[in-house]
């Protein structure tokens, strides 16, 4: 054997043996030494020493809250526990500066069980519980909706409004009040709230709501010994002369108001005043009476139910309001067995229309408001019926239904179907306010299947199937006022049918045969060939083009404007018999007055110069002899009208081409 080689082998293995077991050492001194730091920072947690904290905590709550806060003692019980009370004592925290003097919250003790391990990891319900005494709370809301409770910086809210989504399994309350003065819902109350292990959750309050007189109350079960995610029962009621409101319901989980249902009542002068309480939006109405199973998760409301009435209208619906990505989606259907228009403004808002209507006297197009610059984050889908529709005078109007969609700043009406006394209205109306002052609005509708006497209230002086079309676009915050500087077309078809031989000789201007029919059997009908009446719209100036009444026996012509700023009418009509009487009318007939309130001039024209019926006749007389011409829109009478022709025009125009 060579010596040397194994002694170098041997001194080898001896090397190699001694950093294996160097290196074995590191390890096991590793894991000590971080078993041991693991141990501490437990018993650290389990026994920190939690005063050490106060000047943080006060610090970050300030820097939360936007306003001073100080705590005369921090500590905690027991000495070590993974689910340690801490104890404060003098908690005071002070009202913003734009909230007024004094203090938000005011408590001489306050004790909160927390769990460490959730609370660090947020695996789970990190506040076991709390018990206060001695507290004093003072809630303020501007109208601009800034409240000193919802952790503002500079007016601009910190949340995006979800709910809370405590589940306590203690609630101990003593000796402790609260006020609320909230300027956007016209609220001002004061009260008390206590808690107890066996008594449960009351807090009652009174004050003013809008100047009225209100009681408000909070019940719930006892909190102490129920079990996590437990069915936790409430009740909420107000009581006013403005509104009287019932909520009675369950959260999963004692105070969890993210996960809950309830069932809602709701009677109110107006449904304004129950929007103060739940801020949806909503507007002025007629009194309400309203009943509705409602449930929250997360941030989404589910309406799985809703019933009542609105006025004299009558509904039924489901709704549903989720929350995504900082916008609202909602989805909801709406059904009324009876539904008036009216219902939809509450007293103040009828007064002024009724204020603006003796100002400018009566209207046709509604006044209805299509600015939607006020809209939120808001899309979403509503469907509607009215099986009935209620009117205080009467109307050709008998049902609706349709289909509102909001995406962004874009409105649109599809599906719309009108139920007439005759025939049915169908369309839709798109009202685009991505850009401008004022919203863009498209309207087009078409008639379908009506009798021309049925929709006129004449049905025994005349009778033929009517249509027609409805297609203009303007720019305006109400209905009225985009249509007033709309452009577009009008166009109105009826024909196959028949006329009574009166109106037939007016529209003529045979007054001849207009005396012979008086005189004689007036209401005997003669055909009616054909109405094609079409008007071209620019800056909300109707002009008719064409304007054509035909009958077996005469044909008439008109021209003129309808001035929808105003909803003025000045239209002159003239005609022709087949077989003249030899007594033609020497003034033209006008269609004058309003949309809403239409007048048929014998003598257009003649206003102070012998008007009337009887002028009328003596200047035909004076026609007849030669000695006054005849005036108005000329009409040769000879030779048929391409009546189809005509009609299929005037119904096809649609609306203008964007620019």
């Amino acid at each position: 054997m060579d010596f040397n080689a194994f002694t170098a082998r041997f001194v080898s293995s001896g090397r190699e043996g001694w950093r294996r077991m160097t290196r074995s050492r590191r390890v096991r001194w590793i894991a000590i030494a971080s078993a041991s730091l693991l141990l501490l920072l437990v018993l650290l947690l389990g026994a920190f020493p939690v005063g050490m904290a106060k000047g943080w905590l006060e610090r970050k709550l300030s820097s939360e809250l936007n306003a001073p806060v100080s705590i005369e003692s921090l500590g905690r019980e027991p000495f070590f526990s993974f689910s340690p009370t801490l104890v404060v004592r003098g908690l005071r925290i002070a009202q913003p500066d734009w909230a007024g003097p004094g203090d938000l919250l005011r408590a001489q003790d306050v004790r909160v069980r927390v769990a460490l391990i959730p609370a660090l990891t947020g695996s789970g319900r990190a506040i076991r519980g709390v018990h206060a005494r001695g507290a004093l709370l003072a809630l303020v809301r501007d109208e601009n909706r800034r409240s000193n409770w919802s952790g503002e910086r500079d007016g601009k809210r910190a949340g995006n409004g979800g709910a809370s989504s405590i589940d306590l399994a203690d609630l101990v309350v003593t000796d402790s009040r609260f006020t609320l003065r909230d300027a956007r819902r016209g609220l001002e109350i004061a009260g008390t709230i206590e808690a107890g292990a066996t008594t449960g959750l009351a807090a009652r309050a009174t004050g003013r709501f809008h100047g009225e007189p209100i009681e408000a109350s909070v019940k719930g079960a006892a909190i102490a010994g129920r079990p996590a995610g437990a069915a936790y029962p409430f009740q909420l009621a107000l009581s006013s002369p403005l509104l009287q409101l019932d909520a009675r319901g369950t959260m999963k989980g004692a105070l969890n108001t993210s996960d809950m249902a309830m069932t809602i009542s709701a009677r109110a002068p107006s449904l304004k005043y129950l929007d103060d309480i739940i801020e949806a939006g909503l507007f002025g109405t007629q009194p309400i009476d309203l009943r509705a199973s409602v449930r929250r998760q997360g941030q989404d409301w589910f309406l799985d139910r809703l019933s009542g009435s609105v006025g004299r209208s009558r509904l039924t619906g489901r709704a549903e309001i989720l929350k995504r990505e900082g916008r609202s989606k909602i989805d909801a259907t709406i059904a009324f067995s009876q539904f008036d228009f009216d219902d939809l403004a509450d007293d103040a808002g009828l007064a002024a229309q009724a204020a603006l209507e003796a100002r400018i006297g009566p209207r046709v197009l509604p006044n209805t408001r299509i600015n939607l610059t006020k809209v939120g984050p808001t899309d979403g889908t509503i469907r509607f019926t009215a099986a009935r529709l209620l009117f205080k005078s009467p109307s050709v109007f008998r049902s609706l239904r349709g289909k509102i969609s909001l995406q962004g700043k874009v409105l649109q009406l599809d599906d719309v179907e009108a139920g007439l006394s005759s025939g049915r209205l169908t369309g839709r109306l798109l009202v685009d306010h991505r850009e401008g002052k004022s919203p863009r609005l498209d309207l087009d509708l078409r008639l379908r299947g009506g009798r021309l006497g049925a929709l006129l209230d004449m049905t025994e002086q005349i009778d033929a199937p009517v249509n027609a079309r409805i297609a203009l676009s303007g720019r305006g915050d109400t209905i009225r006022a985009a249509l007033s500087k709309s452009a577009g077309h009008v166009g109105l078809a009826a024909g196959e049918g028949r006329i009574s031989r009166t109106i037939a000789a007016v529209l003529a201007q045979d007054m001849g045969k207009a005396i012979g029919a008086v005189l004689g059997d007036g209401d005997a009908p003669v055909p009616l060939r054909c109405i094609a009446i079409g008007f071209r719209a620019r800056g909300g100036m109707l002009t008719a083009a064409p304007f054509l009444v035909e009958t077996e026996v005469s044909r008439s012509r008109g021209e003129g404007t309808i001035n929808l700023d105003g909803e003025r009418i000045a239209l002159r009509i003239g005609g022709a018999s087949r077989e003249s009487s030899g007594l033609p009318m020497v003034d033209p007939l006008g269609l004058e007055g309003t949309l809403s309130a239409p007048s048929l001039d014998l003598a257009a024209g003649r206003k102070g110069d012998g008007g009337g019926v009887a002028g009328a006749v003596v200047r035909s007389i004076g026609g007849a002899l030669g000695l006054v011409d005849k005036r108005g829109p000329a009409v040769d009478a000879s030779g048929p009208s391409n009546c189809r022709t005509l009609s299929e025009r005037v119904l096809a125009r649609g609306l203008p081409e964007r620019p």
